[in-house]
């Protein structure tokens, strides 16, 4: 997923999220044979990881000293020391979105995901404009099961960038993986329920499709992986 400057929304527009709010149940009845699972939303525990973050819009980069070498230790998996080198960065420029992003990218990777979930937070309330932490976050709520804070955190995304094609793929997942919950809990209490059955198994092919051994889907990649923010 690649970082692009947010459209804010006019208030004279209705909110997003009282408009998606409304079309929810649509949206999981709808789609639900219909979208590639993405990355966030598996049909279990989520994301094994996020991806490597990508270049900023128009491949403006921070140039502030020590992001090549926190990149770097990044790429090279060494996230200790990326988290430590993104340290010093923020030390001598706080706004920089894109270090702070990337840093809590590396923090997820280690193993560190409450620090994640904090880093991402702060970042969304410092840097309000921005989809991608509030994206971030929901991938990290879905990962541990809470898909209804995951729904949250995408309806803010979406409210920052009503154009964050992304977030609509994750939240149809979200919206597809609430299906199949509600389904399942209504075959549970009556099994003979003909249409949570039906409902059901229109929820489930896109989860039950396994790509070939060495393939990825590309649409998953693209819908879990996190933005590299731009320099502030």
């Amino acid at each position: 997923m690649s970082l692009f400057l947010p459209t804010i929304a006019t208030a004279s527009s209705p909110p997003l999220r009282r408009r998606i709010a409304a079309a929810s149940l649509t949206l999981a009845a709808s789609l639900a044979g219909m979208l590639v699972m993405a990355g966030p939303v598996r049909a279990q525990a989520g994301p094994v990881s996020l991806a490597v973050p990508a270049v900023p819009p128009g491949g403006v980069r921070s140039a502030d000293p020590g992001m090549a070498d926190a990149e770097k230790a990044a790429a090279q998996k060494k996230y200790g020391e990326a988290i430590d080198r993104f340290d010093r960065v923020l030390a001598t420029n706080p706004r920089n979105a894109q270090a702070r992003f990337e840093r809590a990218w590396a923090l997820a990777q280690a193993g560190r995901e409450d620090e994640a979930i904090a880093a991402l937070s702060s970042m969304a309330q410092d840097f309000p404009e921005l989809p991608e932490p509030h994206n971030n976050l929901a991938l990290l709520y879905a990962k541990r099961g809470d898909l209804k804070r995951a729904e949250a955190e995408l309806l803010l995304a979406l409210d920052a960038k009503p154009d964050f094609a992304v977030g609509y793929t994750n939240l149809g997942d979200v919206y597809r993986r609430l299906a199949e919950n509600a389904y399942r809990e209504a075959l549970r209490r009556n099994p003979k329920d003909a249409a949570a059955a039906s409902g059901l198994k229109l929820s489930q092919p896109a989860a039950a499709i396994q790509p070939p051994a060495g393939t990825t889907r590309k649409a998953s990649a693209a819908a879990s992986e996190p933005a590299a923010a731009p320099a502030r």
